[in-house]
This record gives C-alpha cells, sequence and structure tokens, in this order.
C-alpha cells in the first residue's frame, strides 16, 4: 500500500450510520436529510414491546420505567415503601401493579 491508496481510503465518504442504531451520528444524518421529525418515530418493534407491556398485570421497574416514559430512579423513589399500594414485594424484588399504578400517575397529573 503506497501514500496514494491512503489518501483514496481517506476521501472516501463515510457510509451513514445503521438505522437501527440510532445514535447520534444517523440523527445528524435525519437532520441533514431534512427528515428530523422522522427520527424519533417508534419503530415497530418498539411498538409491539409497548402494546406487550400494556398487557401484563405486573412490572418490573425497567418494564414500568419504559411503559410510563419515567426514570428508573424516580420509580424506585415512588416504590420504595414497603407498604406502597401499587408494589408487590418478592423479597428484595419490586414488581409494579400497572393498572393500581397508572391510576397513581393519572390521579398525580390530573388537572
Amino acid at each position: 500500500m503506497n501514500k496514494n491508496d491512503i489518501n483514496i481510503i481517506i476521501d472516501q465518504q463515510l457510509p451513514p450510520a445503521d438505522k437501527k442504531e440510532k445514535g447520534a451520528a444517523y440523527y445528524a444524518e435525519m437532520i441533514k436529510a431534512g427528515m428530523a421529525e422522522h427520527a424519533n418515530d417508534p419503530s415497530p418493534a418498539k411498538v409491539t414491546n409497548l402494546n406487550k407491556l400494556k398487557e401484563k398485570k405486573l412490572l418490573t421497574v425497567n418494564e414500568a420505567a419504559e411503559l410510563f416514559g419515567i426514570g428508573r430512579n424516580k420509580i424506585r423513589e415512588l416504590t420504595n415503601d414497603k407498604d406502597c399500594p401499587y408494589v408487590i414485594w418478592i423479597g428484595s424484588h419490586r414488581r409494579i401493579k400497572r393498572e393500581a399504578f397508572e391510576k397513581f400517575i393519572s390521579e398525580l397529573f390530573a388537572v
């Protein structure tokens, strides 16, 4: 490989970021292409996952965070009390009662 070969490799345009990764490079490409409004569209797999979570009676902290759009630390903070009405404790593991937590959230943010 000589010096001219190296320049050719450096001058080549890099391929766009893989859409599945949805990293910063992908969003930058979307903005450049004028498609920023489509960059945050949920993928069909994510929509399917959320639909499955809506059917579950008990959720883990991570599942509740994904379903309700609340951070995991905030959910842990809201559910730390052993007598919390929307939590079931299984040993040291907490499971969030989806319907009761939905009701709590809707009452919390009701106008």
